[in-house]
């Protein structure tokens, strides 16, 4: 159910009887030569929309920006913002929503950048709810990787289980940078871009449906178990 096709009396109505929100935050991020700018988007809100149907919870309209790495600043069509710009941002949105009777906010992000997360955890309202959607354990799905990184084996997998028609397979490169060397970029310490990276980091050569349909299921497992921890603290 999407928040956007009702009307503001349909609204009205589904707050006399449930007052939850679920919020998708998608970026607009490259993710290497093979996947779309839209990829975290397009997770969140198949993510959104499952969940939904589960629980009968209406679905906010996306918010398509997050804050990514600066160093990808040279990938033609990725845009950021800060880390601020966004908690204030949607924390000036839910709170339009509260006063409107919406207690309880839940917000999906497909998308690991440390202060994305940040700005999502810090906003400034009560019964804000959080989930980074690839933040469980993948190790025994996974071929090459022992954990998500970026337009990866991982990343890939989902995509080409959810929308195979949107992956270029031809396209896919495998690219690793060292996690020490790494580190300065994806705590936004260094800005140049790293020498040779073709955007993603992982290797996407190894990633399947199969492997996108087994992750993807414990993904919605982990989504549904958070939601309903959520909806009872």
């Amino acid at each position: 159910m999407k928040l956007e096709d009702c009307t503001w009396q349909e609204v009205a109505d589904y707050l006399k009887t449930d007052k939850r929100l679920i919020v998708p935050v998608g970026t607009c991020e490259q993710h290497g030569p093979h996947l779309p700018l839209n990829t975290d988007t397009l997770v969140a809100e198949k993510v959104a929309d499952i969940l939904s149907l589960e629980t009968k919870i209406l679905v906010a309209p996306t918010l398509n920006y997050g804050v990514n790495l600066p160093c990808d600043r040279k990938f033609a069509g990725t845009c950021s913002t800060t880390k601020e710009l966004l908690a204030g941002f949607l924390n000036s949105i839910l709170l339009w929503w509260r006063e409107q009777g919406f207690t309880q906010f839940f917000l999906l992000s497909a998308h690991g950048d440390p202060f994305h997360i940040e700005a999502l955890q810090t906003i400034d309202l009560a019964a804000v709810h959080v989930l980074e959607l690839y933040a469980f354990d993948m190790t025994a799905l996974l071929e090459k990787q022992h954990g998500p990184k970026h337009a990866c084996e991982a990343e890939t997998s989902v995509l080409l289980y959810l929308y195979p028609e949107k992956v270029k397979k031809q396209a896919m490169q495998d690219f690793e940078t060292p996690f020490e060397e790494f580190k300065p970029y994806l705590m936004h310490e260094k800005t140049e871009s790293i020498k040779g990276s073709p955007g993603n980091q992982g290797y996407p050569s190894y990633a399947s449906a199969e492997k996108g349909r087994k992750l993807f299921a414990r993904m919605m497992h982990h989504a549904l178990a958070w939601l309903q921890q959520g909806w009872e603290s």
